[in-house]
């Protein structure tokens, strides 16, 4: 018996993408990088600047490590009218990028 190519790799294709949809459905796998292996959402911590990713915003930022908005504008020479709920990535500029971000951050805790 012979197997038809094309249906063979539509078979293929279907259980491929079959195993990846039904994790995905169970709530295992997850490629955002927004949540960890139990599903629990990424926060910034005051303990790790390496925490600190480019989706999060200044506000999620402001609260973990407890410093006003004002001075991070202040700082990066940021626009005083910038939202808050602003991504980091959408920030870099000449004057802001994220790993001079986090050094100030660190340098700032007790």
């Amino acid at each position: 018996m012979k197997i038809n190519p094309v249906l063979y790799g539509v078979a293929v294709l279907v259980l491929f993408l079959g195993v990846i949809l039904a994790f995905q459905s169970a709530g295992v796998w997850s490629v955002s990088g927004k949540v960890d292996a139990g599903g629990g959402r990424i926060e910034p911590s005051a303990a790790d600047a390496g925490t600190i990713k480019g989706w999060m915003t200044l506000q999620q930022v402001s609260d973990a490590y407890n410093v006003p908005l004002e001075e991070i504008f202040a700082e990066f020479g940021l626009p005083s009218d910038t939202p808050a709920s602003t991504a980091l990535k959408e920030l870099e500029s000449d004057t802001f990028d994220l790993p001079q971000f986090r050094t100030w951050l660190q340098a700032r805790q007790p």
